[in-house]
């Protein structure tokens, strides 16, 4: 191997090397089930490790989803046994709102049980976690290998194109949490690089077919939308005998029996190579799609499906395809709940999307009659699978709700990032292309750097502390319960219209270490002790469970609290019960030196509903 060879090497192990440390810094950032369906991707796999069979109703949120991602993370952590101490169980925020700005954006309340070192269920969750990673680099080294065949004497292509996939903040994102699109992307890609590879095969035989109806088997098992992909597996094998017989029958200038000969040859391996090819996908993916007929009535388990997803209501409109352009192309770089760019980002993002689909345009426009054959088929067999992957997602739109997430088309990210890394180095010309294709990588990296810093810690981050300021200002208390003190408390606003919310600044203390995770009931009662409305959740209104507060820290909260539209006007109090998570039993709280005061602390505040 000579130098040029080497440098190419090298720079993709950096490459992969900084997309795993990346990627493991997402996964540590990154909360246990803040992530896209990530709670019920997980109960998938517990289910399959804990009762060796697949589920087969909809209890399983996703039991409709091909079972090889779930087999792989339950085979890797079936052997992992749930502690006693820290028994799995997944705490809604009762805080969270979509709506409200105001609020927390976690879904999630996290305990100690999901601290280091990790034990359980947390455990058993990281460690898939840690195969998502893995899929991660197996997609990164696919689409450098199809950058590799596409350009074979421009490694700086295929380099771009690896690095602009491994520092997408979005992909690392979801390549570090549990989510079986990291094996439908995974396998996506290494279809594509082996239809390429089919294509651009000198001597065409049943090996590549094989290999290529291995990786559509396990690409099948792995998510449905990786069926986009069987006509073009397909096409690849068809392609390639013919248009290599036709080279080489007409390459000295055979007579016409010689031609027709080679077409007969192609025809042969053309048919050998189907043969192959869906032979082996079958015999790897075939019981699954039985086992659906089945079960199910059908080989897609298409009712399965309906039955575990909200269905759409109505047809799409031209604000239905706006509002799944936009989410889609945000989440394609980044988004999900509470965690997005500024604006100013996603606008620099999307005109170096048109620029480089401009240099892309311009560089097929000059190359294209020169261009061998076989680069040819495989540039127009990746914009069918656009084609087909964009189809199924606005027809997965009309079905179901939900859709305006980037992930649904990853498996379009090597052309995507093949677009870029092309039409960026024809604007950078034979001399200036290694650096015009390096400053697009670095910009990529510094975004994936300061992601985890910006956008998705400050989300996730506990309960702030309590400043003297704010203490000075709230009306002290000192209630206590079980090592937690209501040090004080604040009411912004002591009158409210029904449908507006009440905002309840509470300040905690830990006395001592807190060993159970403890739950706070607001109420809002009128003079009879019946109450218009309640909320149920943490201490902190969401950012932080009780044992995992540190002693002798004050920490502020703000608690947002809905008055019924239909409320009636009236005069109300406030009362504040303490209980353990998943129990109903009230604490009994103190006072200053210890006096009891019963189980319901009574604010020393009234509050007017007025009406509207």
């Amino acid at each position: 191997m000579n130098h040029r060879d080497r440098w190419p090497i090298a720079l993709l192990a950096l490459l992969l090397l900084a997309y795993v440390g990346l990627a493991g810094w997402y996964s540590l950032v990154i909360p246990l089930g803040e992530a896209p369906d990530e709670v019920p991707h997980f109960t998938y796999v517990r289910y399959l490790a804990q009762h060796g069979r697949l589920p087969d109703t909809s209890e399983e949120h996703e039991a409709f989803q091909p079972p090889l991602y779930y087999a792989a993370a339950a085979a890797l952590t079936f052997w992992i046994e749930d502690d006693p101490d820290a028994p799995f169980a997944v705490r809604h925020n009762a805080y969270y709102d979509v709506a409200d700005p105001r609020s927390p954006k976690n879904l999630l309340l996290h305990t100690a049980g999901e601290s280091w070192p990790f034990r359980g269920w947390a455990l058993a969750w990281h460690l898939v976690r840690l195969l998502s990673i893995a899929l991660g680099a197996v997609t990164v080294l696919a689409v450098y290998r199809l950058g590799r065949v596409l350009f074979p004497e421009a490694p700086a292509i295929a380099l771009a194109m690896a690095g602009l996939l491994a520092f997408t903040p979005q992909f690392l994102f979801l390549s570090a949490v549990v989510n079986n699109d990291n094996a439908a992307t995974a396998f996506s890609a290494l279809i594509l690089w082996q239809v390429a590879a089919v294509l651009h095969n000198a001597r065409p035989g049943w090996q590549r077919p094989m290999v290529l109806g291995l990786l559509l088997g396990l690409g099948l098992l792995s998510k449905a939308n990786v069926a986009v992909l069987v006509p073009i597996a397909g096409l690849a094998v068809v392609l390639a005998p013919a248009t290599g017989a036709g080279r080489q029958a007409g390459a000295d200038g055979a007579a016409g029996e010689r031609q027709a000969g080679g077409r007969g040859t192609a025809l042969r391996a053309a048919a050998l190579g189907l043969l192959v090819c869906f032979g082996v996908a079958a015999l790897v993916a075939g019981w699954y799609f039985v086992r659906n007929w089945l079960l199910h009535g059908d080989p897609l388990g298409w009712n399965f499906v309906l039955e575990t997803n909200a269905r759409r209501e109505g047809p799409l409109t031209p604000e239905v395809l706006a509002w799944l352009f936009k989410g889609v192309f945000r989440s394609f770089w980044l988004g999900w709940i509470g965690i997005a760019f500024e604006e100013v980002i996603y606008w620099i993002l999307g005109l170096v999307c048109l620029a480089g689909a401009a240099g892309f345009v311009a560089w097929l426009a000059r190359r294209w009659s020169v261009l061998a054959g076989a680069t040819r088929w495989t540039l127009l067999l990746l914009a069918l699978h656009v084609a087909g992957t964009l189809a199924s997602l606005i027809q997965w739109t009309a079905t179901v709700l939900g859709t305006d997430q980037g992930r649904l088309i990853y498996p379009i990210l090597p052309t995507v990032m093949l677009v870029l890394a092309a039409g960026w180095a024809w604007w950078g010309g034979q001399r200036g292309r290694r650096l015009v294709l390096g400053a697009l990588v670095a910009g990529m990296l510094f975004l994936a750097v300061i992601t985890p810093v910006r956008y998705i810690g400050p989300v996730h981050a506990p309960a702030p502390r309590a400043t003297d300021q704010e203490l000075g200002r709230a009306v002290p208390l000192d209630a206590r319960w079980n090592g937690i003190q209501l040090l004080a408390f604040q009411l912004t606003n002591r009158q409210v219209r029904p449908g507006e919310k009440l905002a309840l600044d509470l300040y905690w203390e830990a006395t001592e270490p807190v060993g159970e995770d403890l739950m706070t009931l607001i109420q809002l009662v009128d003079e009879d002790g019946q109450f218009l409305m309640y909320a149920d959740g943490s201490p902190t209104a969401g950012r932080d469970t009780t044992d995992r507060w540190p002693v002798g820290v004050p920490l502020a909260s703000q608690h947002l609290l809905p008055v019924p539209a239909d409320g009636a006007p009236g005069t109300y109090r406030l009362t504040i019960s303490v209980h353990p998570f998943g129990a109903s039993a009230w604490l009994p709280v103190t006072g200053p030196g210890g006096a009891a005061r019963g189980d319901h602390l009574l604010l020393p505040v009234e509050v007017e509903v007025i009406g509207p």
